[in-house]
């Protein structure tokens, strides 16, 4: 990978498709272009809190299983796949020429871009500003056009022909997320209150969580992912999986070699249960029953 032009994502599984499932993971890159470190004023380490450690390897047993995997490459750091093209503070670009009115007028931040969290991260808990300077707009918008388009273009174009093939297509955005309290989910499936997958696939994942705890929308409903590629009406859900990062890595941020593996099957386990929703779908439309609305 050369460090001036790095590849967005990688394809991990059979392509064509072989199962209407796709698995994507937007935060889990862990390269970090040569341009991205000389511009942040704090050291690597403390960029890496934004990435989903290792999250990649959660799809390890599903890619052997034949499922296909979009995984980014690049850190979350140089751009957030998971926030929209125009979820960025305008506070934090600096504007050619001193445009200030065209920058403010071009981005709508969320509440999460507002603290930090947005197209490119640029605040972080404890640390303060990431980067030397505001990002400067050219930046960001080659960016935009070299990883962010193409990962989600590439999504599309795979979501499309699942469709094509099999009538519906799943998304699992899969995440993690930091070791909750003793009394909150370790694994979080967010639907968008149901705006981005059918009830009972949601109700099926949370089960095929057993023995976890499982929660629905909260705290993570699920963000750009699947806002993006849902088609509810069109037969494509879409369903963010956060999962525990204590559940599948060391005290240090490392792989545990006894749990990843488990995590991994449990991931498996997910897809399998996806995959098998459309297959209960597809036999109730055969059937001449219609399918609850939900």
């Amino acid at each position: 990978m050369h460090p001036d032009n790095p590849s967005p994502y990688a394809i991990r599984g059979p392509q064509p498709a072989q199962r209407p499932v796709l698995i994507t993971v937007p935060h889990a890159g862990r390269h970090y272009p040569d341009a991205v470190l000389r511009a942040a004023r704090v050291p690597q380490r403390v960029l890496q809190r934004l990435e989903d450690r290792f999250a990649d390897r959660l799809a390890d047993a599903a890619v052997a299983a034949g499922f296909t995997v979009v995984e980014a490459r690049v850190a979350r750091a140089a751009i957030d796949l998971n926030r929209a093209e125009d979820d960025m503070d305008p506070a934090a670009i600096l504007s050619p020429g001193g445009d200030r009115g065209r920058i403010d007028a071009r981005f709508r931040p969320s509440a999460r871009a507002r603290a930090g969290l947005g197209l490119i991260p640029h605040r972080l808990s404890g640390e303060g500003a990431l980067w030397r300077e505001p990002v400067p707009l050219p930046v960001l918008d080659t960016r935009i056009a070299q990883l962010h388009r193409p990962y989600h273009q590439r999504i599309g174009t795979l979501l499309a022909a699942m469709r094509k093939q099999w009538g519906r297509a799943i998304l699992l955005d899969l995440h993690s997320m930091p070791t909750p309290a003793a009394t909150a989910p370790q694994i979080v499936i967010g639907d968008r209150y149901g705006a981005t997958a059918r009830n009972s696939l949601s109700l099926a994942l949370m089960a095929a969580a057993h023995p976890y705890h499982a929660a629905r929308n909260t705290p993570y409903a699920g963000a750009h992912g699947v806002l993006r590629h849902a088609d509810r009406a069109g037969g494509i859900d879409a369903v963010q999986i956060e999962i525990d990062r204590g559940l599948y890595l060391t005290s240090d941020d490392a792989p545990d070699h006894v749990r990843l593996p488990a995590m991994a099957q449990l991931v498996l386990g997910l897809a399998h249960c996806a995959e098998q929703s459309i297959s209960r779908a597809a036999d109730s439309a055969t059937a001449g029953w219609p399918i609850a609305a939900e």
